[in-house]
């Protein structure tokens, strides 16, 4: 069956339902898509998923590589303060020298002559003379060679400064562009992303319109039964189909299926429960009491809450029974916090004669020869008379769906 094909694509299920459910047309439109066709639309997504990936390792690769510029810009400019500093005091240093040679030079002219008379200037007083010529051999040609070996190291101090600078811009640029690959990247990345997303949610309508195709099918082959069993396997599997169909395709594929799914069951005559068995008869007066109306009123609040397995409150979500306790906790009503026990414990009720509030039972949905589930009645809704809210299952939120019978109990009144 196409059935089992449509399983096999569980693993982007409520990716591809966050993106598409949305959308989701409230009828199903043409034909459903055959087998090549769903098999076309996921080789499409995982040459997308192929091509994603690609795209967001090169990502990390630019953005590597402009981690590495940033850090270069950044060595070249402390380089460069370096320098800078070190010309400001070599400057300073300098302009001491000069300073310094400019004294000398007043007072070896106060001392002295010009340098054709600087013989004789001296030679009436060799204590003066000798202190002349220790003047301006040591303390003026130390300085002198000071101030020329300080200049040295200022010229070469601006040509490192001019290096630095090329090196820093250089950095700059390289920094710039590997950011503007980096940024482009990333939005083609985020274009894919968006193509992915689309087609997922092809895939998701392709594989929602096979299931509910299939659940038609299958009721078809429930009222064309020649036995019981072959009845009850088409009912089955109509059921399994509508799950499917609803987990992918959201509420109106699922409502689409889960009525084929009904009618199946009828036609199968309903599932037995440990006790007795399910006589198809369901009705109800679409009213309710001001306490059973406000367990339906908080019930319906949380529409949209994440199912959770184990969640009983809208903080966390709720699983089936979590639902149910806490809705009539809100209307002041204390009920017991698993189906197993809920089931045993509240009022039992004929399904020919429900109100709002009532909660229904289901017995054996995955084998356990245990009371599995639980919806809550709510009587005129999206469904007409027969809508319930619950939920369902792992991957769904709360909703509304139209009443199922199979492996349905009994009702319960708190």
């Amino acid at each position: 069956m196409l059935f089992v094909a449509v399983l096999t694509l569980a693993s982007f299920t409520a990716t591809a339902a966050g993106a598409t459910n949305a959308a989701t047309p409230t009828t199903t439109p043409g034909p459903a898509p055959n087998q090549s066709q769903i098999s076309a639309s996921k080789s499409q997504v995982a040459t997308i998923e192929a091509q994603l990936s690609q795209e967001e390792q090169q990502t990390s690769a630019l953005d590597n590589r402009y981690d590495t510029a940033v850090q270069n810009l950044q060595n070249a400019q402390n380089a460069l303060q370096t320098i800078d500093a070190s010309i400001v005091r070599t400057k300073s240093a300098v302009s001491i020298d000069r300073k310094h040679l400019a004294d000398d030079a007043v007072k070896a002219y106060i001392y002295g002559t010009p340098q054709s008379n600087f013989a004789s200037l001296f030679s009436s007083s060799a204590t003066l003379g000798d202190a002349r010529t220790q003047y301006v051999e040591q303390i003026v040609g130390d300085l002198d060679q000071a101030r020329s070996a300080l200049e040295t190291t200022q010229s070469r101090l601006i040509s490192q400064q001019s290096q630095e600078k090329g090196l820093a811009s250089q950095a700059q640029t390289q920094a710039d562009q590997t950011k503007a690959l980096a940024d482009a990247n990333q939005q083609e990345a985020a274009t894919t992303q968006a193509t992915l997303n689309k087609v997922q949610g092809q895939l998701a309508q392709e594989v929602a319109q096979a299931a509910v195709e299939e659940a038609q099918e299958e009721a078809a082959k429930a009222a064309a039964a020649a036995s019981a069993a072959q009845a009850q396997r088409a009912a089955a599997a109509a059921q399994a189909a509508a799950a499917v169909a609803q987990s992918v395709g959201g509420s109106a594929s699922g409502a689409a299926a889960t009525v084929a799914a009904n009618q199946a069951s009828g036609a199968a005559g309903g599932n037995p429960d440990p006790g007795g068995s399910f006589s198809g008869t369901i009705g109800g007066t679409g009213t309710g009491t001001a306490q059973q109306m406000a367990a339906v009123d908080a019930a319906e609040s949380q529409l949209g809450v994440e199912y959770v397995f184990g969640g009983a409150s809208p903080s966390e979500g709720f699983d089936c029974s979590g639902l149910a306790q806490w809705a009539w906790a809100q209307a002041g009503v204390s009920i017991p916090r698993t189906t197993e026990v809920q089931w045993p414990d509240l009022t039992h009720v004929s399904l020919s004669a429900l109100e709002p509030g009532d909660l229904l039972f289901y017995y054996n949905l995955d084998g356990d020869d245990q009371v599995d589930h639980v919806v809550m009645y709510v009587g005129s809704g999206p469904y007409g008379t027969d809508t319930i809210i619950q939920a369902p299952f792992t991957g769904a939120t709360v909703s509304y769906s139209p009443i199922f019978t199979e492996g349905l109990i009994g009702a319960g009144r708190p």
